[in-house]
């Protein structure tokens, strides 16, 4: 029942139109925020990356600046899939697949950086941990996961505007989410040595660990 909750799967007109709506719901800031945070990532330039949940491949547009190394995208939206095909096929280094990013992982220890941005919280905490398990068996030794997330806070003392969008906005998974500490739910796993980004007035998160 609670995977009826989920709006990770983007479909239809609102997958065609997803980066200008991203646009305006973030007031125009949307493209200044992720260019930074691209940045952050700190990309070198033979670096693999893998993207879970992929989207428009807005992102993996962005980080193809800084490598000319494999960069991999997974999705499971047929309309996202086919706009970001449509943006990357003539980037040879740039591979998109469908994949369901709960199932198990094709690729073994073959990636320097996995990245997830904002698909995270749209999951059952079951299905995050076989995400989380299949970005560690992704990386290489050493390979960094970074989450691009919103935060831990109390929603409850939050102003009625963020309190509006949680209830309006996101699928209550995303409530839950909030209440997690991901840092130690990464360590189960074997990520350590983390590092935080934040944006939004502290509201979003870039989660960084270490295999």
């Amino acid at each position: 029942m609670e995977k009826n909750l989920s709006k990770v799967e983007i479909k239809g007109m609102e997958a065609y139109l997803y980066d200008e709506l991203i646009m305006v719901i973030s007031a125009f800031t949307y493209n200044k925020f992720i260019k930074q945070t691209i940045k952050d990532i700190n990309i070198q330039p033979h670096d693999k990356i893998i993207d879970f949940g992929s989207g428009t491949a807005k992102n993996i547009c962005l980080m193809k600046k800084y490598t000319d190394g494999l960069i991999v995208g997974l999705d499971i939206g047929k309309e996202m899939l086919k706009k970001s095909k449509k943006r990357c096929e003539s980037h040879n280094n740039i591979k998109i697949f469908y994949h369901d990013i709960r199932e198990r992982m094709p690729f073994v220890e073959e990636f320097d950086i996995a990245f997830i941005s904002f698909v995270m919280h749209g999951f059952i905490d079951s299905d995050r941990d076989k995400i989380i398990q299949n970005a560690y068996d992704s990386l290489k030794f050493g390979g960094k996961f970074y989450i691009l997330d919103y935060n831990e806070f109390d929603l409850k003392k939050q102003n009625i505007i963020v309190q509006t969008i949680f209830k309006y906005g996101e699928c209550p998974l995303a409530s839950d989410f909030i209440k997690i500490d991901f840092k130690e739910k990464l360590k189960k796993f074997g990520f350590e040595n983390f590092k935080e980004y934040y944006y939004y007035s502290n509201f979003v998160r870039l989660l960084v660990g270490t295999k």
